[in-house]
C-alpha cells in the first residue's frame, strides 16, 4: 500500500517538479526557479524517508532492532536537515522566498493528489 502510494508520489513529482520550475523561471527568474526546485527535491526527499518509516511501522518491511531509538534519532536528524537546507537556501535565494513556498507547498499538494487517487486493483 506505502509503495504504491510512493509510486504514485515521484510519478507526480517527476512531472510537477520541471513544469513549476520552468514556470517560476519564466515569471520571474532562474533564482526563483532554483530555490522552488531545492525546496521541492528537499520536501519530496523528506517524504521518501518518512513513507520508509510508515513502510515499517505498518509491517510491509523487517523491522529492525532498536527501531524506536532509531526512528528518534532519525526524527531529530530529519528536522535538523531540514532547517539548516532551508535556512540556506533561504540564505543564498534571500528574495526568492516565493520559489520556496511553492517549492514546500508543491510536494504536499502532489501527496495529497497521490492520496486521492485510487489504487488500481
Amino acid at each position: 500500500m506505502v509503495r504504491e502510494f510512493r509510486r504514485r508520489f515521484l510519478l507526480f513529482c517527476a512531472i510537477g517538479m520541471p513544469a513549476g520550475a520552468a514556470v517560476l523561471w519564466a515569471a520571474f527568474s532562474w533564482k526563483s526557479s532554483l530555490a522552488f526546485a531545492l525546496s521541492f527535491v528537499l520536501v519530496g526527499a523528506d517524504f521518501l524517508w518518512m513513507s520508509l518509516g510508515v513502510e515499517r511501522a505498518l509491517g510491509e518491511a523487517a523491522p529492525g532492532k532498536g527501531m524506536s531509538a532509531a526512528f528518534l534519532l532519525g526524527m531529530l536528524v530529519r528536522t535538523l536537515l531540514l532547517l539548516v537546507v532551508l535556512y540556506g537556501i533561504l540564505t543564498f535565494l534571500p528574495k526568492e522566498s516565493l520559489g520556496v513556498i511553492a517549492g514546500i507547498g508543491g510536494p504536499l499538494v502532489l501527496l495529497a493528489l497521490a492520496g486521492a487517487v485510487r489504487t488500481r486493483g
